[in-house]
């Protein structure tokens, strides 16, 4: 029996993250997830919306117009969700933005993040991984990166000092998470443009780092992130005469792969760093057996 989930993309997804709305599409239906997209939703306010009545609000629209639990898989528009709904249990931020809302804000909303629902799917009862898994990722050694925001504000996915979800799921797919000492440094997404050198040292310091551990490839859950450290890293190359070559992959991507899913069903060919060292290590694998 499929599971119904209100879908949020968020406005990345639909623009310069539009291989993690493909993939993210595909990998749901894979599993038996139906996604229907909120009519009509708009911005979460991401990291620019200093004001936190209006963050609030903005949110708060998104989440009154579906009944579902609400899935995003943009870790911005995750931790910007479970921001609000947190706020809006107190009455008084309630009241003053229900005064602005058509539909007014008054229960509880629940909010998922893609690889909660991912999770979720391959270990509900009475089901065996195996029965959805098609290409293990055995042998694949993958670098987890969180980034700032998936754990903030705590009490939700993870621990926000020490997370392990990435490395969960990682394993349950047959891969190898590596140690990844920075896996939750901020990827300097909102301050890349004002302070472009300190963002491309730290963007280059998360790099290194990643490689020196050992992987064939990072996964990331955020679109900010993959835009850092995917389409930023032959740029970084050039500026630091180093090569990384290294594939950034959405964890929707990598899941993907070990449910069989093709190149094109998962906007792989839309990455920059070209993954093919990761397709050719499991079309390898595939034929050892």
């Amino acid at each position: 029996m499929s599971i119904k989930l209100a879908y949020y993309p968020g406005c990345v997804a639909k623009s310069t993250g539009k291989e993690y709305e493909i993939s993210t599409q595909a990998v749901c239906q894979a599993l038996g997830v139906e996604l229907e997209e909120i009519d009509d939703w708009n911005c979460c306010g991401a990291t620019h919306v200093s004001n936190q009545l209006l963050a609030t609000g903005l949110s708060a629209r998104n989440l009154v117009r579906t009944k579902l639990p609400v899935m995003t898989s943009c870790s911005i528009c995750y931790s910007k969700l479970r921001s609000a709904i947190m706020r809006l249990e107190d009455p008084q931020m309630r009241a003053k933005v229900n005064q602005a809302l058509e539909v007014k804000y008054s229960e509880k909303r629940d909010v998922k993040h893609v690889i909660e629902v991912i999770l979720e799917a391959l270990e509900k009862d009475g089901i065996d991984p195996d029965d959805f898994i098609v290409q293990s990722l055995k042998g694949l050694k993958v670098a987890p990166y969180y980034g700032c925001l998936l754990t903030r504000p705590g009490g939700g996915i993870d621990s926000p000092e020490n997370p392990s979800i990435l490395e969960k799921l990682i394993r349950i797919l047959g891969g190898e998470p590596v140690d990844f000492r920075l896996k939750m440094k901020c990827c300097c997404g909102p301050i890349f443009v004002p302070e472009d050198e300190a963002a491309s040292e730290t963007l280059m310091e998360i790099l290194r780092d990643a490689k020196k551990s050992g992987a064939d490839l990072v996964t990331v859950l955020c679109p900010l992130c993959h835009l850092m450290l995917d389409a930023n890293q032959p740029i970084l190359e050039d500026k630091f005469e180093e090569e990384i070559g290294l594939p950034v992959l959405y964890v929707t991507q990598l899941t993907g792969l070990a449910l069989g899913l093709g190149i094109e069903e998962l906007g792989l060919e839309m990455n920059s760093v070209s993954p093919e060292s990761i397709l050719n290590k499991l079309e390898d694998a595939r034929s050892g057996e």
